[in-house]
């Protein structure tokens, strides 16, 4: 992920972001998530699910193949939909 080279990711692969409300908060407000599955889940979106939890990981809020989440990680199809380390989103 800290490659400015073009990647892929095995399928297995998870990617997971706090976001947090505040910067000392404990406990994040979210957990975004992107798993990568198997050749043929979802051609469009480089076979990617993104899913929202809420802060403590307990509940699935949205889980989705297109949408918000890919409309912005479509931007970086190049890097298997990833955003690199340290980049703005």
């Amino acid at each position: 992920m800290s490659s400015d080279k073009p990647t892929s990711f095995p399928v297995g692969s998870i990617i997971v972001r706090e976001k947090f409300l505040r910067k000392e908060d404990k406990q994040p407000e979210l957990l975004a998530a992107m798993i990568k599955r198997a050749p043929g889940f979802s051609k469009s979106s480089g076979d990617w699910e993104y899913l929202v939890f809420d802060g403590a990981a307990t509940k699935v809020r949205d889980r989705k193949k297109k949408g918000d989440c890919y409309e912005c990680h479509s931007q970086h199809k190049d890097r298997d939909y990833v955003f690199p380390i340290n980049q703005p989103k």
